[in-house]
């Protein structure tokens, strides 16, 4: 029970999100196992452990232990690289092999490219949203650091 994730956060639209993208990253990558296109294999898997890793890693809330790192920017940059490629590997699936299963990865591939791509314009929306923060916090600073150091004797 210690290693899985508390149920509030897989209830949460991050949460469901990470379940879905490392669920269709792995059927995804079990159809380019059966497929003939097993070239595009890697992909999946990688994206698959990435999903997981990023799923524990926010459910244990490791974001908060380890402050050196990043991770909302990883998390997105995982998101962006994801949806690129799977859209590349399955226009590539689709087009070029005639097989099922291929196809049926090809679809999968399509289903996790808009799940990956919603996943990085939330995370997009929440970085700008915190950033515009920061900048009108520090708006307010100069404002008030110029007041004070105004003379108000010079009329």
């Amino acid at each position: 029970r210690a290693l899985l994730p508390a149920r509030a956060f897989l209830c949460s639209l991050k949460g469901r999100l990470l379940l879905a993208e490392s669920g269709l990253s792995f059927i995804t990558f079990v159809c380019y196992v059966a497929s003939s296109a097993s070239a595009f294999l890697a992909a999946p898997l990688l994206e698959f452990l990435l999903a997981l890793y990023f799923l524990f890693a926010d459910a244990m809330q490791l974001n908060d232990k380890w402050q050196g790192l990043c991770w909302p920017m990883m998390d997105f940059l995982r998101c962006v690289t994801a949806a690129l490629i799977y859209f590349a590997i399955s226009i590539t699936a689709v087009a070029k092999y005639s097989d099922g299963a291929s196809k049926a990865a090809g679809v999968f591939g399509f289903f996790a490219t808009i799940v990956f791509a919603i996943d990085f314009y939330l995370i997009f929306n929440d970085v700008a949203k915190f950033l515009k923060q920061g900048d009108s916090a520090e708006e307010n600073t100069a404002d008030k650091a110029e007041e004070e150091n105004s003379d108000s004797d010079s009329d």
